[in-house]
């Protein structure tokens, strides 16, 4: 599993490993909520703490965990992400 954090609006997804994506920042987050798993934009806001973002995330890990699919995977998208190492020599 990968929890990754992005401040731009990144759309980064990783088959065939789950991808929670995290926005750092509630603007973003609103512009591309149907993209982003959890906005931790609050804490940057004052009205969530670090504590309050991290239980959500760990909830988060632990429902992806149990088979709760994450947005990536329900757009069916991160095919084109994922590229195992040639193990040749390529000309």
């Amino acid at each position: 599993m990968i929890c990754f954090t992005t401040g731009r609006g990144s759309c980064y997804e990783n088959k065939p490993v789950p991808s929670i994506k995290i926005a750092s920042n509630s603007a973003m987050y609103a512009r591309m909520q149907d993209d982003m798993d959890l906005n931790c934009g609050a804490i940057a806001e004052g009205s969530e703490s670090e504590a309050e973002a991290g239980q959500r995330v760990f909830e988060a890990i632990l429902e992806t965990a149990s088979g709760s699919k994450t947005r990536s995977e329900e757009l069916d998208v991160g095919q084109a992400e994922f590229a195992t190492w040639q193990t040749y020599a390529h000309m």
